[in-house]
């Protein structure tokens, strides 16, 4: 099998299995040949020579859902959810950021810019909406479309859709999407769409870069929904915006996001920053603030792929928080962070002393970190007060985040 991978409308390699090298990636010789040509990834610099499967998965792989998610599509198409080839070949039509993927006689339509008319968008009834939020467990992505073509990584379920003037529409044949849903899975006592709803509007009382969120109720169901910020809204035009995660960015698969699995720890995300992002110091700056509002919250979920790389004409930054939740109310959930704090992984064992060793391991002064948690803890009390004013806000929850916040300080 042979993929052709598009980078915004122009053919940068392709992706290939063969019969004693497993999947390999190479790039086209017209992209190497363009002075303007950008590598996919930090992980795949620009080269004639092809890239090995154990170079290129990480990147690739990265594209695609994960975990249940990835074996329920799996299953919907009935491949096996090993097969990457056969996964992207189905689903890479519209990745995060300008990546498509396609098959090799498939010529790509893909642009770096869609018009929002009735060709690029198709608009989505409430019954529609209400009926593909209510199937998600068996019609995973809305598969049942065939004009439909769309990959979203990650572990939860989720919808890509695009809005306009506050209506819905599905993006077709490619198309980008403008705003990611996430319905609540049922049987919590804390909702996680009102859980991520909460921590991102926290995050931006913060002061933290963040998408624009909402919570509706689709089905019965909290749904939280978050803006894409690798998708850019100009008249009636989406542009979309390249990115990567940071284990894409490594060359780390997905399968081994977490520290203790081999995955990046904090260093090795700060030091990445240090070498890609435009404005290092100030971009590093954003990952420590990142990082430790994660910890106040008592996110123990904050991994290698829920930070990325934005990448904006020629300009690399930090993208925003995203994926910010609260896991500590969750009492079958682990309290193993996904990233250690000095010595320690167990959030309740963190002090002041792996803080320092932190900071030792960045090559940065304790103050620095010192300082990011003063300017928290002056705020933290109207970040809060504001948010109770948020009618959609559950007033449970958000004592239960704000005691969790207090015992950090």
């Amino acid at each position: 099998m042979k993929l052709s991978v598009y980078f915004g409308n122009e053919k940068a390699g392709s992706l290939e299995s063969t019969d004693n090298r497993g999947v390999i990636f190479v790039y086209a010789e017209s992209y190497l040949q363009n002075k303007n040509a950008v590598p996919l990834s930090a992980s795949l610099p620009l080269q004639s020579e092809e890239f090995s499967q154990k170079q290129c998965m990480p990147f690739f792989s990265g594209l695609l859902p994960e975990e249940d998610s990835r074996k329920k599509i799996a299953d919907y198409l009935h491949v096996s959810e090993t097969s990457t080839l056969k996964l992207l070949e189905a689903l890479g039509g519209e990745c995060a950021g300008l990546i498509s993927i396609l098959p090799e006689e498939m010529e790509s339509s893909q642009k770096t810019s869609y018009c929002f008319n009735s060709e690029n968008y198709e608009p989505l009834e409430d019954f529609r909406l209400n009926d593909f939020i209510e199937k998600m467990n068996t019609r995973p992505l809305m598969k049942s479309d065939e004009k439909l073509r769309l990959s979203l990584a990650g572990a939860q379920e989720k919808l890509a859709l695009a809005n306009l003037d506050g209506k819905w529409y599905l993006p077709l044949n490619g198309a980008p999407s403008t705003h990611i849903l996430k319905p609540t899975r049922s049987g919590s006592l804390y909702s996680l769409a009102q859980n991520e709803y909460i921590c991102m509007k926290l995050a931006k009382n913060f002061g933290l870069p963040v998408p624009e969120v909402d919570l509706l109720n689709i089905a019965g169901k909290d749904v939280f929904v978050v803006e894409r910020y690798d998708r850019i809204k100009k008249n009636d035009f989406i542009q979309r915006l390249h990115q990567e995660d940071f284990c894409q960015a490594l060359g780390i698969m997905s399968t081994s996001k977490y520290q203790n699995d081999g995955g990046p720890g904090i260093a090795d995300i700060f030091n990445t920053i240090k070498k890609n992002c435009s404005v290092p110091a100030l971009e590093t700056q954003k990952f420590l603030r990142y990082v430790i509002f994660n910890y106040l919250i008592g996110n123990c979920d904050s991994h290698g792929k829920n930070y990325s790389l934005l990448y904006n004409n020629r300009r690399v930054e930090l993208a925003p928080l995203y994926d910010a939740v609260s896991t500590i109310l969750y009492p079958g959930l682990t309290d193993k962070l996904s990233m250690k704090i000095g010595k320690h992984y167990e959030i309740q064992k963190v002090n002041n002393e792996d803080f320092s060793l932190l900071a030792e391991s960045l090559d940065i002064k304790d103050s620095v970190l010192s300082k990011i948690f003063d300017d928290f803890e002056k705020n933290y009390t109207k970040a809060f007060e504001d948010l109770k004013a948020d009618e959609k806000v559950s007033k449970q929850i958000l004592d239960s985040i704000l005691s969790v916040v207090k015992s950090r300080f």
